[in-house]
């Protein structure tokens, strides 16, 4: 990591989760230890799917690893 002549691309090429000890957001700890505080994963994980679901059906996008995107028209 040394020299660092570009700190933006280090951390986005270095970085990684974690590496974050503590991260607060408006004063409030969201993480701490290394852990995020007061976050229902099971839950977050399941919204999140349903979430996923509803935009990729909508677009008509398979979820079976068989769709390719389309290359632009000139």
């Amino acid at each position: 990591m040394f020299p660092v002549t570009d700190p933006v691309a280090t951390i986005v090429s270095a970085g990684h989760p974690g590496l974050v000890d503590t991260v607060l957001v408006a004063g409030r700890v969201v993480k701490r230890d290394g852990v995020l505080v007061d976050v229902d994963l099971p839950a977050l994980r399941a919204r999140l799917v349903e979430s996923r679901d509803r935009i990729t059906a909508a677009a008509g996008i398979p979820l079976d690893g068989t769709w390719r995107p389309q290359p632009e028209s000139e």
